[in-house]
């Protein structure tokens, strides 16, 4: 069993973090921080180093590369999340294990978790993957989307509407944000500038369109022209 930290001063991230945690049987959340200040006068009195600490890197007051300055002597693996990669040069610099970009997606997580120690021991879950968004109507509330039940994602004025098996929903998320949670799975492909969708899930193809399960019909963009090329190699 792997012991872990988390700092991160957006709630949000924090929850996703800690959730994905929690899905993995060899870690253990000891605690979580919103607060940098706070974790490094209770980390710095730590008897004992813990294994993992996920650092976030903007933080107000003491930002992540000066926090981990201070407490990298406290754990065994230092790994950075952020929202700018650009901050990834720096991370390396103060020799961080990893580096995880935000918005992450559980099998992101799961892989860089299974690189940290070399037995292995900490190994991506077999079952569907899921990822956990933010809820248009409730703040602060994530949503758990179970990735093969995806059929579309729709970029809307406020975020996106996904349609899915069983239910539609809204998210506060952007496509782009989407798009990156969904980078590491196969089967997604972007058609036009407003949708996402699951290829599994089409049920006519077009040059110009497709039809997917749920009777949705969607224009195939200029842009994505090769799309119905790409899909009848595939088939």
């Amino acid at each position: 069993m792997y012991t872990c930290l988390a700092i991160d001063d957006e709630f949000s991230a924090l929850e996703i973090l800690t959730s994905y945690i929690a899905e993995q049987p060899n870690l253990k959340l000891v605690k979580a921080y919103s607060s940098p200040i706070v974790a490094l006068s209770e980390i710095i009195k730590r008897t004992k180093p813990v294994d993992i600490i996920f650092l976030d890197i903007e933080m107000p007051g003491l930002n992540g590369l000066e926090l981990a300055e201070l407490i990298k002597h406290q754990t065994k693996k230092l790994v950075f999340t952020t929202a700018h990669a650009n901050f990834a040069i720096n991370s390396y610099e103060l020799n961080a294990d990893d580096f995880l970009l935000k918005p992450i997606s559980q099998s992101k997580f799961e892989q860089a978790t299974s690189k940290l120690f070399s037995n292995n021991e900490i190994t991506p879950r077999p079952e569907s993957e899921f990822m956990l968004i933010k809820s248009r109507g409730q703040r602060n509330q994530l949503i758990k989307l179970k990735i093969a039940d995806t059929i579309a994602i729709e970029a809307q004025e406020k975020g996106t509407k996904i349609y899915t098996k069983n239910e539609v929903i809204f998210s506060s998320c952007g496509l782009s944000e989407i798009a990156i949670h969904l980078s590491n799975e196969r089967g997604f492909s972007k058609i036009h500038r407003s949708f996402i969708i699951a290829e599994n899930r089409i049920k006519t193809l077009e040059r110009t369109h497709v039809v997917l399960h749920n009777d949705l019909r969607i224009s195939i963009g200029r842009k994505y022209a090769d799309f119905y090329h790409k899909m009848t190699i595939k088939n």
